[in-house]
């Protein structure tokens, strides 16, 4: 809604900019809180191998919580690109700084969804996890 009043009015970009700021810091310190060790290699009742282990460990927050990864995976695409079309509509009217720093928090964007989502295919970890669960 602010993206899209944004276009309407350039100084609510500054409006803009603190709402995905304060989200992605808040992502950002969730996903500092949690833990971040490689999941136990060989052990019941997963039996991880140790690439697998490391997968689940560098991205605990997805294998814990699908839902929420995916969710707020899906936010900062929107964010993504909403700044992809605000950017240039900013700069046309001469609203340099917000254009400039909402087109750096692209670079935020990206970080957070690296450590959010993992780029590798997952399928044969959930299938551990659901065959241990079972």
């Amino acid at each position: 809604m602010l993206a899209g009043w944004t276009f309407l009015k350039a100084d609510v970009a500054w409006a803009y900019l603190a709402a995905t700021v304060a989200f992605e810091a808040w992502l950002a310190a969730k996903l500092a809180a949690t833990d971040r060790q490689p999941a136990a290699a060989g052990e019941p009742p997963y039996h991880f191998t140790e690439e697998e282990a490391q997968l689940v460990g560098r991205y605990r927050f997805h294998f814990t919580d699908l839902g929420k990864a995916r969710l707020f995976s899906s936010v900062l695409a929107a964010i993504g690109l909403t700044a992809l079309l605000l950017v240039p509509w900013l700069a046309y009217q001469a609203a340099f700084v917000p254009a400039a720093l909402i087109g750096g928090n692209v670079l935020a964007v990206a970080y957070l969804t690296r450590r959010l989502m993992p780029m590798a295919d997952t399928r044969p970890v959930w299938e551990k996890i659901r065959a241990g669960n079972a």
